[in-house]
């Protein structure tokens, strides 16, 4: 059976830090992921973006590998938005109730919206620019 990486590129933004995972997230390769995860985890003082649109294949070890960075974050007291969740995993979440413990956003833009949901002033700013 040949063992397929999971490739990890961390990105550290200014107020935050994208992880992007590309590759199959299974039995076979979620153990590393996850001891990567766990190392960004640790390392980061910021909220963590989740970028999943690179993984072709997500089984229940891809799970537990997103709810086991889920609960690092949280024991650290930084948020996870979950982002480019491809149809056949975002039904997991959902048949597992995960989707109510872990933030699944549609974008980028709709993570850094969770993670750092603005002000009544910027939300009016906005409005009258907009």
């Amino acid at each position: 059976m040949k063992d397929t990486a999971v490739d990890v590129l961390v990105i550290d933004g200014r107020r935050h830090t994208t992880v992007l995972l590309s590759g199959e997230l299974d039995r076979l390769t979620a153990p590393e992921a996850r001891r990567r995860l766990r190392a960004v985890v640790r390392a980061a003082d910021r909220p963590l973006v989740l970028d999943l649109s690179g993984v072709s294949f997500f089984d229940a070890a891809g799970m537990r590998t997103v709810s086991a960075a889920a609960e690092h974050c949280a024991a650290r007291g930084t948020g996870l938005a979950v982002t480019g969740v491809r149809p056949f995993a975002a039904k997991m979440f959902r048949i597992l109730g995960m989707h109510e413990r872990i933030t699944l956003c549609g974008s980028l833009d709709e993570a850094l919206w969770c993670l750092f949901p603005p002000t009544d002033e910027e939300i009016e700013d906005w409005l009258r620019d907009g």
